[in-house]
């Protein structure tokens, strides 16, 4: 009996079998769990690589064009046909255009016409031009298209029909020629007597200007405008500054100016004046007046300034403390070329060699955890001692090519907007392709960036 009670009790215990791929299922979870809460808790440090780069100070304005030019009225009615091309020179009394009384040419100058292969090619430098400068951001220049295929269209017009009234001495048609030289531009705006006395603050914002192209074919009446004819190559562009752009400006005599358009830059001297209270400032040019002989309104910008170098952002500048030390006591040991400092050591003077991060002429700069607080330096050769303790602090960033923070100097040489531009020959300093922290506060010294 006792036998089986012995026997009953131990068919009662249950045996705990383990399992091991539940054991480290478990493990391997609970370990992806405390990286997953650390890496969402932890405050994550990002880089950039540094680049060469530039920063280009600018402001961009629409500007006014003065020209010493005149509108010429037809002396009779009947239709137009020019005999000098769109942006070319004219010479003192030479024939311009010619007006036909009957207008017989008229009537043939779609049989008559025909394109010559000079014609085609000038097409597509035209549209070729186009293309290459389009932007949609631009899709005014459209227009600027239209008028130059139109000017072309009516220089092979004006050639068919005046070939074709080559023979006939009828009297029907008049030629008018310059009264002096000039170029020659078929587009007037009735703005052509403008001058810096007609100028006011709503003509440079204006958005309603229109202007008005003349072609070959077009029937026009006595004392309606033929041409227009710009006597000078010189030529201004108007601008209204802000109270600051203004101010930088006052202090220039001359200024680099982009014609956005051609993506043209030109040196213009400076007028600054003022009209009914307003500031105005005048851009004095004398080159690329042709190119923009149709144009009153020009988009144009400034340069200020154009700085080039390694190219970083500001948000990665930081400073460190650094003991500033007269540069006097940086001295070199006797056969060597070593630089480093003599410190007194009771009776006695010790030389040690600390990293010297930064020096001008009267001082240098010693990572304060080089040496300590306190310490006392000797000038062997005039026996004065200085005591280590101004601490300056110095610009950098932090360099992370190790996988850890270094600090290292950097100097601004021109910052704008959210980047600085920052020179590539300075000791302990950074160099094309370096990576460094984003955000300089983000980290301390010798920290490990994983």
């Amino acid at each position: 009996m006792e036998t089986k009670h012995s026997n009953a009790k131990a068919g009662g215990r249950k045996h705990l079998k383990l399992n091991i791929g539940l054991i480290v299922f478990v493990g391997i979870f609970f370990y992806m769990v405390a990286n997953g809460v650390a890496y969402f808790t932890r405050n994550h440090i990002s880089f950039c690589e540094v680049q060469q780069g530039s920063i280009v100070d600018s402001d961009s304005f629409t500007g006014l064009i003065l020209r010493d030019e005149a509108v010429v009225s037809a002396d009779s009615s009947g239709y137009l046909n020019y005999f000098v091309n769109n942006g070319d020179m004219a010479a003192k009394n030479g024939s311009v255009c010619m007006i036909e009384a009957s207008g017989a040419s008229n009537a043939k100058q779609d049989t008559a016409s025909e394109f010559s292969e000079s014609d085609y090619s000038s097409i597509r430098e035209q549209v070729n031009s186009f293309k290459k400068k389009y932007s949609d951001a631009d899709y005014s220049h459209v227009y600027d298209l239209e008028y130059q295929l139109n000017n072309i269209i009516s220089r092979i017009v004006s050639r068919s029909n005046i070939s074709s009234m080559s023979g006939d001495v009828s009297g029907k048609y008049s030629v008018m020629a310059a009264d002096e030289s000039g170029v020659i531009s078929y587009t007037y705006d009735q703005m052509e007597e403008y001058t810096t006395d007609d100028l006011t603050p709503e003509l440079l914002t204006s958005r309603s200007y229109e202007k008005t192209q003349l072609s070959a074919g077009m029937k026009v009446d006595k004392g309606s405008p033929v041409y227009k004819i710009i006597y000078s190559d010189k030529w201004q562009i108007v601008i209204c500054p802000t109270a600051q752009q203004l101010k930088r400006l006052q202090d220039m005599k001359t200024v680099d100016l982009v014609l956005k358009r051609d993506n043209i830059k030109v040196s213009a001297d400076i007028n600054v004046f003022e009209k009914d209270g307003t500031s105005y400032v005048s851009f004095d040019l004398s080159n690329y007046m042709v190119r923009y002989c149709n144009d009153r309104y020009i988009d144009i910008e400034i340069v200020w300034n154009n700085y080039d170098g390694l190219k970083i952002p500001k948000s990665s500048v930081t400073s460190k403390n650094f003991y500033k030390i007269p540069i006097e006591y940086l001295q070199m040991t006797d056969g060597s070329d070593e630089k480093g400092f003599y410190i007194v050591s009771g009776e006695d003077t010790e030389f040690i060699k600390p990293t010297v991060y930064s020096q001008d002429d009267k001082y240098c700069y010693i990572d304060c955890a080089d040496i300590r607080e306190g310490t006392e330096l000797k000038n062997p050769s005039s026996g004065e001692t200085f005591t280590v303790g101004e601490v300056v602090a110095l610009k950098g960033v932090y360099n992370i090519n190790r996988g850890y923070a270094l600090f290292r100097l950097i100097n601004i040489l021109y910052e704008y907007g959210d980047y600085c531009i920052i020179s590539d020959k300075m000791s302990y300093g950074v160099t094309l392709y370096d990576h460094i922290i984003l955000n300089g506060g983000d980290v301390k010294e010798n920290q490990i960036i994983y």
